[in-house]
């Protein structure tokens, strides 16, 4: 079950990994929106000033405030629902995500929007990366039921697009740059929490703080391990 498990999470992220070096291969060096762009913010354009206003405001979730004030929130809340491994996983995937993007490929790539690199969206590489560490966290809690992870992660999900949308319609990015950047948070995140699980492994961490919901699951799993029977 729990190898099955890790075979599909390296799965995601390897085809994470991979539509953001396509993207990255694409738009390298360019400053101009591309066939694929210019239609999605053809398609948002066309919107009603409700929903313009409401996107434009998530667009500040991506901030830096914002994004410390998150990361402080959910540490302590993943240490006592997921252990040591699931504090280890806030405090190293969405930071290992970010500096990624930011340090790694924005000035490889080097796509520009308005004279500043653009490639992955560091804005939606933060909210990404947060929620897919959620998302990560919330699945692995076996006494949640499943119909209220889906909507968990389905919310998730929403609020994601919701900020990469803010930021086409505010002009700050291209609707690739933000494709892009949800790559590096799906490549990144699952790879950061298979490595602490393995290094926990090798180490002999006996698992979860036994103050969690079901003292039978590993913190980083996406799924619970299968039940004895």
């Amino acid at each position: 079950m729990v190898s099955a498990v890790r075979g599909r999470v390296a799965a995601l992220a390897a085809l994470a990994a991979a539509v953001t070096g396509v993207l990255a291969w694409r738009y390298a060096g360019e400053a101009a929106a591309g066939r694929t762009d210019s239609r999605i913010t053809e398609v948002l354009d066309d919107q009603p000033d409700l929903a313009h206003g409401v996107a434009r405001e998530l667009a500040t979730l991506g901030g830096p405030l914002p994004v410390a004030v998150a990361l402080l929130l959910l540490a302590p809340l993943a240490a006592y629902l997921r252990g040591v491994r699931g504090l280890a996983l806030v405090l190293a995937g969405p930071p290992t995500a970010m500096v990624t993007t930011s340090l790694v490929l924005k000035p490889l790539v080097g796509r520009t929007n308005g004279g500043e690199l653009a490639f992955p969206s560091g804005h939606t590489t933060s909210v990404a990366s947060i929620a897919v560490t959620c998302a990560v966290l919330v699945l692995g809690l076996a006494a949640v039921p499943r119909a209220l992870k889906l909507l968990a992660v389905a919310g998730l999900a929403a609020l994601v697009l919701g900020v990469g949308v803010s930021l086409v319609v505010r002009g700050m990015h291209y609707p690739t740059d933000t494709l892009g950047a949800v790559g590096v948070a799906l490549a990144v995140v699952p790879a950061v929490a298979m490595v602490i699980d393995a290094f926990a492994d090798v180490v002999g961490d006996p698992g979860p703080d036994p103050r969690a919901l079901d003292p039978r699951e590993h913190p980083t799993e996406v799924l619970p391990r299968a039940r004895p029977t």
